[in-house]
């Protein structure tokens, strides 16, 4: 550890006995934590829409237009989920704001983001389904994604309520 990173750390460690420093703080690395775990469900969302347009791309080279539309569909809606929860709020409130936003709130917002996480992983599973059978689409498992989008895109609007 290099002399900066040292008195950086004396200097974080000596700040928090100031008021209201330390909270500020935790708070801090609650919001910064959050932003990274929603930045990589975007990054998951991003890879499925990826696999999803390889996909496109190899039935169209097929010849076949079957389910082009349905699997286009359900990318742009992966898109526009994946941009949602990039630029999702981070919890902040101004120093007056008469609804300050706690370390408890923002730790239930983190916990809230992790289940969605869950839920993109079980994105992915049926992604990789879909493009597991090169051109076999199964319509049902096309609907499983649909209402699975369906419920992500309802939890991130849902996930406002919590701050």
């Amino acid at each position: 550890m290099g002399t900066k990173e040292k008195v950086a750390k004396i200097l974080t460690k000596t700040a928090r006995v100031l008021p209201g420093i330390g909270s500020y703080q935790d708070k801090e690395s609650i919001r910064e934590s959050d932003k990274k775990l929603r930045d990589h469900i975007s990054t998951e969302l991003a890879h499925c829409m990826e696999t999803l347009e390889r996909l496109k791309t190899d039935i169209s080279r097929k010849g076949s237009l079957s389910f082009l539309k349905e699997l286009d569909d359900i990318s742009r809606h992966m898109d526009k989920l994946s941009r949602t929860i990039r630029y999702a709020s981070r919890g902040y409130a101004g120093v007056f704001a008469p609804n300050q936003v706690d370390e408890k709130a923002l730790s239930d917002l983190f916990e809230f983001d992790l289940s969605l996480k869950e839920d993109i992983g079980d994105l992915d599973s049926l992604v990789s389904r879909i493009s597991g059978n090169k051109g076999d689409i199964d319509s049902t498992v096309l609907e499983e994604v649909r209402h699975l989008l369906l419920k992500i895109e309802k939890m991130i609007n849902d996930r406002e309520n919590l701050l």
